[in-house]
């Protein structure tokens, strides 16, 4: 079966003469955290040490939990006394009103929070991955590493280390292009 042959000379007319209208929409945030540093975060700021978020929301590790927070608090009778309790550094598997609570205490922003179920990966294996992909130990996010990290001892040794092979590499690697040998250098 044919089909009927379309006029070439047809202009695409849009469907909106006229200026543009605007699209009316909320703007909210989307914050992805590390539920390990979430975990500090509450120790921290309500002295909830020890706490548990894989227990509180019930998930597993590779799971991504999203919770909508609007610093908004439930309107229940017994409401205040929970929240007091929070504030005391009192657990609850309610994750999702501890996240209400600390917007409406003013320490974090509304919006759409992603809790990362991630296992969280060493420092020293950021830094390694870093510095294979930069090939430069004064590359400006492996200084940040460093610096975020300069308090752990074995971090900073381990580092070193990993400068020295680098920098030991690219002489090899210098070396070989131009030429010279092991030998050559000691003579």
């Amino acid at each position: 079966m044919l089909r009927p042959q379309r006029p070439h000379n047809l202009r695409k007319i849009p469907t909106w003469q006229g200026p543009k209208p605007p699209l009316l929409m909320d703007v909210t945030y989307v914050c992805r955290v590390h539920y390990h540093t979430l975990e500090q975060y509450l120790a921290k700021v309500y002295r909830m040490e020890g706490y548990n978020i894989q227990l509180a929301t019930g998930s597993r590790f590779g799971m991504i939990p999203e919770y909508t927070v609007t610093g908004n608090l439930p309107a229940a009778p017994n409401i205040q006394q929970i929240v007091d309790n929070i504030r005391r550094g009192r657990r609850t598997r309610k994750l999702g009103l501890i996240l209400d609570l600390l917007c409406s205490d003013g320490f974090i922003p509304a919006g759409t929070y992603l809790i990362d179920m991630t296992e969280e990966v060493q420092p020293i294996k950021r830094y390694a991955e870093l510095l294979h992909n930069t090939q430069d130990s004064l590359h400006e996010m492996c200084i940040a590493l460093r610096e975020a990290n300069k308090g752990d001892i074995a971090f900073i040794k381990q580092a070193n280390n990993l400068d020295r092979q680098l920098l030991d590499h690219q002489a090899r690697l210098a070396a070989k292009i131009h030429g010279v040998s092991r030998l050559h250098r000691r003579r």
